[in-house]
């Protein structure tokens, strides 16, 4: 496994990071409980360091119509004993996995963030992202002066937003005092590339998910029969908005002919996004162990064929004329 800065944060961060969303259970079908800890163990063997967790991840209700977190649960089950050795990214304020219902009033955002902590079993975040605001949630700045106010009391480390993929939203958070940004960037969605840029002149680490788009760019699906509908995420998309998934999978079938195999696909995804020199890492829904094999695997390869393009471009000369204005 590679390891990169993420921003000024000082931490270091495997090049793949691990998503839990797709092992809650809920919208996705997960894995046992059982086997779903044994697999964050088996991240963690392999080098990955951070892992990428929300609220709303593998969200159910109790009896007494409280909502937990199977994501969070789970998390906390296979890291307590070994909580040094991992990068909690965890984010706050998204209230359901269906909806864009959000709440980022302070008492709501710190009782969440205690009932998180709860579940990891923790004492403190490394990460805590406002997670999807608005435009006129960043501009209030209600929402990250409250993960300012845990980041003093020495609660969290980095704080910062998690974003779709929404450039202006990026523009305006980079004007406030945050060290992250999680945002959906691939092959597809691209608008964010320059603001990535601008990210990184600034300091600020950059955390990309949607690497493969929620499994198009795997190359495994080119006709909505492809789907598998037997995961609730593809069920509902099919049922609202078949048309997007239309156009999407027009786009899929044009990257696939253009790459040549669903493999090939994969990697030309992957490698777009940890080529951005913004981008310290990149949040992947692993599901299997030979998933997450290949995926590390690819990235090594990106990341080594990169390095290797790098080292034998020439040095530009610089002037004699240059130097003496220097």
């Amino acid at each position: 496994m590679k390891y990169r800065k993420l921003g000024h944060t000082g931490l270091d961060v495997s090049a793949v990071a691990c998503g839990s969303w797709q092992l809650g259970g809920k919208r996705w079908r997960g894995l046992s409980d059982k086997d779903t800890v044994s697999f964050f163990h088996t991240c963690l063997d392999r080098g990955i360091n951070l892992y990428d967790v929300s609220t709303a991840y593998g969200q159910y209700e109790d009896e007494a119509a409280c909502f937990h977190s199977r994501s969070q649960e789970l998390l906390g089950r296979a890291f307590e004993d070994k909580r040094e050795e991992v990068i909690i990214n965890l984010k706050l304020g998204h209230l359901d996995e269906y909806t864009h219902r959000r709440n980022f009033t302070p008492s709501y955002l710190i009782r969440s963030f205690k009932q998180s902590l709860k579940r990891l079993r923790t004492d403190y975040a490394d990460i805590c992202l406002i997670h999807a605001p608005s435009i006129a949630d960043i501009e209030a700045q209600q929402s990250i002066r409250v993960l300012q106010t845990l980041q003093e009391l020495g609660l969290v480390g980095a704080i910062g937003y998690s974003l779709e993929n929404e450039p202006e939203h990026l523009r305006i958070a980079l004007k406030q005092d945050i060290d992250i940004i999680e945002l959906q960037y691939n092959l597809i969605s691209q608008e964010c590339g320059e603001a990535i840029e601008e990210a990184r002149k600034h300091g600020i680490g950059i955390i990309a998910s949607g690497v493969y788009k929620r499994g198009l760019l795997t190359g495994r699906f080119r006709h909505l029969d492809d789907l598998p509908l037997q995961d609730e995420y593809w069920q509902y998309n099919r049922n609202l908005c078949e048309g997007k998934l239309v156009s999407l999978l027009e786009t899929t079938r044009n990257l696939l002919d253009q790459y040549g195999s669903p493999l090939d696909l994969r990697k030309a995804a992957l490698g777009f996004v940890l080529d951005h020199p913004g981008v310290s890492t990149a949040v992947m829904g692993h599901r299997a162990v030979k998933e997450l094999d290949e995926n590390i695997e690819l990235a090594n390869q990106c990341l080594n064929e990169s390095s290797a393009k790098a080292e034998s471009s020439p040095i530009p000369e610089v002037e004699e004329a240059e130097l003496e204005t220097a």
